[in-house]
């Protein structure tokens, strides 16, 4: 069994894709951009930050292809104007801090399943790429009390996949890498796990499906909450 679980926040942990999508369009809007993604437009933008999910919802406006679109970030980098997309994420920062929560909900059934891991003395953490400090809104609002440590991306730690925040919260649990696995839902989570050394979990209920996560290589792959207190528990 494991003695630390660290999970991702959005689409993991939490349903955030609607507040992230209305606070997307909004930043888009005040800048003069098309403003009309829709949830699943979202889903694909998110994963990486908010740089590079407003360079792909700019990337998307400009007409690049789906695939360009989620290659930004992961293996391209964004070739519009730097300017105006530090103005959209400006925007976007300042906006959603007070409105990362008017939409947002836990999914059915995780307050449960990560107090049933506490109870048999497994370690709870999140590592998320949202700005710390609605990170950390987030957490205390929705599950008061139950993480040992919340980390989202600040001027010293780098967005995920880069290892930073999960080797940071290993170092504060005094944890080694073999004794924590890495639950999120994206193709990110599963970089992030492998860079820092530690076997991931991914779960289908979130910002990717089981068709694309089986592309990805994720293994195991958890459907519900059973599934993934019994992945980390056996």
């Amino acid at each position: 069994m494991y003695k630390a679980a660290i999970f991702d926040m959005d689409g993991t942990i939490l349903d955030t894709i609607t507040d992230l999508k209305d606070s997307t369009n909004h930043a888009l809007k005040v800048n003069g951009h098309r403003c009309d993604y829709n949830v699943r437009d979202a889903a694909r933008f998110f994963g990486s930050g908010v740089k590079v999910a407003m360079a792909r919802a700019l990337a998307t406006e400009a007409g690049y292809s789906d695939d360009e679109v989620d290659l930004i970030g992961v293996e391209t980098s964004y070739e519009g104007d730097e300017a105006e997309l530090t103005a959209v994420i400006n925007s976007f920062e300042e906006w959603y801090p007070d409105h990362c929560d008017e939409k947002t909900k836990p999914f059915e059934g995780v307050i449960e399943a990560i107090n049933d891991l506490r109870r048999q003395e497994v370690r709870v953490a999140v590592v998320s790429n949202k700005m710390h400090e609605a990170a950390v809104i987030l957490a205390d609002r929705y599950f008061p009390g139950i993480f040992e440590y919340v980390q989202g991306v600040d001027d010293k730690i780098r967005r995920k996949p880069n290892p930073d925040a999960t080797l940071r919260i290993l170092e504060l649990m005094g944890i080694d890498r073999d004794e924590a696995v890495y639950i999120g839902d994206t193709e990110v989570d599963i970089k992030t796990a492998h860079n820092a050394g530690l076997k991931c979990i991914s779960v289908d209920w979130g910002f990717r499906n089981r068709m694309f996560l089986e592309g990805a290589r994720a293994n195991p792959i958890c459907s519900d909450m059973e599934a993934l207190v019994a992945a980390i528990t056996k």
